[in-house]
């Protein structure tokens, strides 16, 4: 691979593999995925609390460690479901400024108008419903639930 820089220079290197490619470019795309996941690493071990345990009970820092990973896994793959991957690679505080339910909004449309509520407003709203429109209401939000809840499909087929 030969890299030419903004001031003109040029950096050679090679990349070897025993993986029989059709694309010879593929194996560049999936080395400069290392530098994300290097990324992702940095993230957990320094924004995490990671590195920060004062007990000395192995169960217990085996515990907060998987807690904190699973936690993490979550958010990524809340990320990666409501579709704003360009969050993954964040510090946790921009995450959760991004997407702060402040921020979120609910728009009803209705015979060429349209009504825009904070979601908890709309929360609420759909609380203080009457209870036959309530329960129309429950059941059409348990199917959206589903659609986010949903088990992720095999993206590679076998």
């Amino acid at each position: 691979m030969r890299e030419t820089y903004a001031d003109g220079h040029q950096a050679g290197w090679a990349l070897l593999t025993t993986e029989d490619f059709a694309d010879p470019q593929q194996p560049l795309r999936d080395y400069r995925r290392r530098t994300a996941i290097e990324e992702r690493h940095r993230q957990l071990k320094c924004f995490h609390d990671l590195t920060d345990f004062h007990s000395r009970s192995f169960n217990l820092v085996a515990a907060q460690v998987v807690f904190v990973l699973l936690s993490y896994t979550l958010r990524q793959w809340q990320l990666w479901k409501t579709h704003q991957e360009p969050l993954a690679g964040l510090h946790p505080d921009q995450i959760q400024r991004r997407l702060n339910l402040q921020h979120h909004f609910i728009v009803i449309y209705r015979a060429h108008a349209y009504l825009q509520l904070p979601l908890v407003s709309f929360t609420r709203e759909v609380l203080e419903l009457e209870p036959a429109a309530r329960a129309r209401a429950l059941k059409t939000i348990r199917g959206l639930e589903q659609s986010f809840l949903c088990p992720v499909e095999n993206l590679r087929p076998p």
